[in-house]
Formats: structure tokens, C-alpha cells, sequence
């Protein structure tokens, strides 16, 4: 809801003040290191407002992750919240092979500030939310548990933009949470247990576009630094850090 009227104010902006609308949509994939390595399917979608003669630039991107296939957990590393012993819950074997699968999604809001005719520096500040979730299951296709991170907060960076008839452009991105939070999900966990990460910590981003024409290939290297929480009543998750390289394919409308 917050993205819709931050839409909503900018297309308002642009019938008062004839801004340039650009609309781009983009496939692609990435191979999330986290605590295990899994691929995924991407899908995104922006849009851009751009007054004539103007430098800056006022954008919306989303973006969304699937996974491909599952991912073999190291059970020796692994440790969930156990079903209790009936009828119809049997323990799982320590021999049992899980699996992880991976999803996650994003959206930034900001303005950065360029030239087209010259080369230039990029300055950019967006607001930016993000999303992670890690999903646990036996090899029976018994769902176990699921940790999600979502994190809101700033994201400033500062790049350089090469124009030409094939197009340029290279950015690092600080990301700082101001809001993080995990929530843990199982099938034993009962209530879903939520937590605010006391140790935010900041994260990275480094970009490169090159654009000709209607057509684009974007590549992204993200970390993650995701914070910890405790929880002796239930689960306790460990800090972690997850490395997302992708690549996206994305067409100008």
C-alpha cells in the first residue's frame, strides 16, 4: 500500500509538472549463497519520470525471486523444532534428506541525478524494502519450517554513467535498514514467532547497466547482512549473510 501511493503521487506529479514517463520490465536469475546455493527465476518491472532538461530522475523498481529447484540441506548444520511422537507425527530420521527452497522479493522508490549527453557521476538516495524467506522440507514434501527477513529501510549510492549509442552505467549501493525483522513459521512451531533484529547491519550492492536501444542487460552483486534473534521459549535463528549475484534482460517500453 505504501508503494501505491508513493505511485500514485508520482504519476500526479507528472500531470502537473510534464514529466517523461518510461516503463521497463525485465527476466532474468540469480544464484542465492545463503545457507545453502540455490538459483532462481526473477521477474521486475520500473518506472521512471524524467522532466525534459532536467538531471534528476524519479524511479520505482520492483522485483520478485522464485526458486528453480530445491537445495539438499547439511543436516549436521541444521537443527529444527521437532514434531512431537503420535500416531500421526513419526520423528524425522537423522538420515532424512531436507530440502531448502528460496524466495524473496524488492522495492525501491528514490531519485538519482545524471546527464545524457556527457559523461557524469550518479548520485542516488531511494527508500528500499526487501524480503527473504528460506522454506524447510523433508524429502516427502512435508513442510517443516520457514524463516523470513524483511528489511525497510535507506539506500544511497553513487555511480557513473557512459553515454553512447550502447549505453553505460556502474553503481555501489549502501543499503541501511531502519526496521528488520524475522519471522519464523513450522509446522511445531505453533504461533508464528516474530522478532526485531536488534543488529542491523548495513548492506551492499554493486550494479552494471548496458543499454542499447529498447534493450538492456543488467548484472547485480548484493550482500545481505542478516541479523539474529533470540528466542528461548521456541527457536533461536543465527545471524547470516547471504551473497545474490542475477542478472536481468530488460526491455524499454
Amino acid at each position: 500500500m505504501r508503494f501505491l501511493g508513493i505511485l500514485f503521487f508520482l504519476f500526479i506529479s507528472v500531470g502537473v509538472f510534464g514529466q517523461k514517463i518510461r516503463f521497463n520490465s525485465s527476466i532474468g536469475s540469480s544464484l542465492i549463497s545463503w545457507h545453502e546455493s540455490q538459483a532462481t527465476l526473477d521477474l521486475a518491472a520500473g518506472i521512471s519520470f524524467q522532466n525534459p532538461g532536467k538531471k534528476h530522475k524519479i524511479f520505482v523498481e520492483l522485483k520478485t525471486m522464485g526458486n528453480v529447484s530445491g537445495s539438499p540441506i547439511n543436516r549436521s548444520q541444521y537443527t529444527f523444532i521437532e514434531p512431537p511422537v503420535n500416531p500421526r507425527n513419526q520423528p524425522i530420521s537423522p538420515s532424512e534428506e531436507l530440502v531448502a527452497q528460496y524466495r524473496g522479493g524488492q522495492a525501491e522508490a528514490g531519485i538519482s541525478w545524471s546527464s545524457h549527453n556527457k559523461i557524469s557521476l550518479i548520485p542516488s538516495l531511494s527508500f528500499y524494502s526487501k524480503s527473504i524467506a528460506r522454506k524447510i522440507s523433508s524429502a516427502r514434501s512435508e513442510y517443516i519450517e520457514e524463516e523470513k527477513y524483511s528489511l525497510h529501510g535507506i539506500s544511497a549510492g553513487i555511480g557513473i554513467f557512459i553515454p553512447g549509442k550502447t549505453s553505460l552505467s556502474f553503481q555501489a549501493k549502501i543499503f541501511e535498514p531502519l526496521y528488520e525483522e524475522v519471522t519464523l513459521y513450522g509446522r511445531y512451531v505453533g504461533v508464528p514467532y516474530q522478532s526485531l533484529v536488534s543488529d542491523k547491519l548495513p548492506n551492499y550492492k554493486l550494479r552494471a547497466d548496458v543499454n542499447h536501444g529498447q534493450f538492456g542487460l543488467r548484472l547485480i552483486v548484493e550482500v545481505l547482512n542478516l541479523g539474529g534473534a533470540e528466542n528461548p521459549n521456541s527457536k533461536s535463528i543465527q545471524a547470516s549473510q547471504a551473497i545474490i549475484p542475477s542478472t536481468l534482460l530488460t526491455y524499454f517500453f
